[in-house]
């Protein structure tokens, strides 16, 4: 039986490198070669620990390396933020839809090293969601401990967290403050961000970032009345990921 095994494995490698069929998937996009940039240095070592602690994640390594670039770009894009912002006093980071937090998690552990380096000023970071998984599931592995989130954001020192636990509402927006540099939708609910996404804009700042995790997974409809809110803003560059992701720039 160990040698079938090894035959059959020869036969599959063989027919796979012949074929050059990809082996790696990043969210829509499979390729041959392994990115190295996704799976080595901190971020690969954050991404993977965080990752295990996400009941939707941990089982299942396709979904691990899906979010692995759907992670990169917010990080990269929460990165940029900054450093546009870098000299910029009361600037302030957003997140909807926080289940286990796996990718504010992320962003901060990367990001809060280079904020004491640099002498950049404090973010304070607001994180809506009430922890009840309402309309956002998660296929029953929606997190609804807030503990969970909080015990690995310890030791955090230049981002300052502001748990607002509520849906977005206009009760929970109006505790954001006006001066945001990246905001993160992450919660699946249309009809709310279409009704929140303009005034996110407002509270946004020149240079500042908003991520819409959504944006291609969404009827062509609710994708119709996102892109006039995008047109109607004169100064909103957008990009449109393979992971269905939207990112606006403001300028």
């Amino acid at each position: 039986m160990k040698l079938l095994s090894r035959i059959l494995t020869k036969i599959n490698n063989k027919i796979k490198h012949n074929l050059s069929i990809p082996t790696n998937h990043y969210q829509n996009v499979h390729t041959i070669k392994k990115l190295h940039e996704y799976h080595s240095g901190d971020f690969n070592q954050l991404h993977n620990k965080f990752c295990i602690n996400d009941l939707y994640l941990k089982h299942d390594r396709h979904h691990l390396d899906v979010t692995r670039y759907r992670n990169y770009v917010n990080y990269k894009y929460a990165e940029y933020a900054i450093e546009k912002n870098a000299n910029e006093k009361n600037s302030y980071f957003l997140s909807v839809g926080i289940s286990y937090g796996t990718t504010l998690k992320i962003i901060t552990h990367l990001l809060d090293k280079k904020l004491q380096e640099k002498n950049i000023s404090d973010i304070e970071y607001f994180l809506i969601d009430n922890y009840e998984g309402i309309g956002n599931e998660g296929y029953g592995n929606y997190n609804t401990d807030i503990n969970n989130v909080k015990r690995d954001l310890k030791g955090i020192k230049k981002f300052k967290f502001n748990f607002v636990e509520d849906l977005l509402n206009q009760s929970s927006f109006d505790k954001v403050k006006n001066g945001l540099i990246f905001t993160h939708l992450n919660f699946g609910n249309y009809d709310t961000e279409i009704e929140f996404l303009p005034k996110i804009i407002n509270k946004t700042k020149p240079n500042g970032v908003i991520v819409l995790d959504y944006y291609e997974w969404y009827p062509d409809e609710v994708r119709e009345k996102l892109d006039q809110i995008i047109l109607n803003n004169k100064n909103l560059f957008k990009i449109v990921f393979p992971s269905c992701q939207c990112v606006l720039i403001k300028f």
